[in-house]
């Protein structure tokens, strides 16, 4: 390999030769630059391809964008091009039943899945300000205005608001405090009903 100073005595001997010289090497530069970008857009679609569930997903009673309700863990890492990684804080995982999170750097906070049996069961959101359902009902907004959102199919159970929509086997449950949606939680029965979560859950 040539080394700097090499180069410099080249300059110095016969600069005019040496400039013409990089001159005709600009359009193998150019063609060089040219095929890395497209290889590096190639890896980018189909190697590497982004999310698909992103912080502007919207929440249904049975999925989050491309996650549904059902789905393996593999099968949902898959779709959505996110990472599931267990909370094992929970302690649970031996038991059944345990929770899911995006890894910290796909810009989904405050989101887990309950996962029973490696199927998907819930999909949880609890302050995040920014994720919404499909129908418009978000973490902040007041119980009047979810009330108003989903109309007569929305009940009170005891703190919550639960929606019941056309599939029967699942549910919406929107926790509140003094008067505001804390937390909401879409996903089948039983388990979108399991007030303590994975604790409630019997093997």
């Amino acid at each position: 390999m040539r080394s700097i100073i090499d180069e410099f005595d080249d300059f110095l001997d016969n600069p005019i030769q040496y400039i013409i010289s990089y001159i005709r090497d600009i359009p193998k530069l150019i063609v060089t630059v040219f095929f890395s970008w497209i290889i590096f857009f190639l890896y980018l679609i189909y190697i590497h391809p982004s999310q698909t569930v992103t912080s502007k997903s919207l929440i249904n009673f049975d999925s989050i964008g491309e996650i549904k309700i059902g789905m393996s863990v593999q099968r949902a890492e898959e779709v959505s091009h996110l990472q599931l990684l267990p909370i094992t804080s929970s302690g649970l995982i031996s038991k059944g039943c345990y929770y899911v999170e995006p890894q910290v750097n796909a810009r989904l906070e405050r989101i887990r899945f309950m996962v029973i049996k490696d199927a998907i069961a819930t999909i949880e959101v609890s302050r995040n300000y920014s994720l919404r359902t499909v129908n418009g009902a978000q973490v902040g907004q007041s119980i009047d205005e979810v009330k108003a959102i989903y109309g007569k199919n929305i009940t009170t159970k005891d703190s919550n608001l639960v929606y019941t929509p056309p599939k029967k086997k699942f549910r919406l449950v929107f926790e509140t405090e003094r008067g505001q949606i804390t937390s909401y939680r879409a996903g089948r029965l039983p388990e979108v009903d399991y007030i303590n979560g994975c604790f409630d859950y019997k093997n």
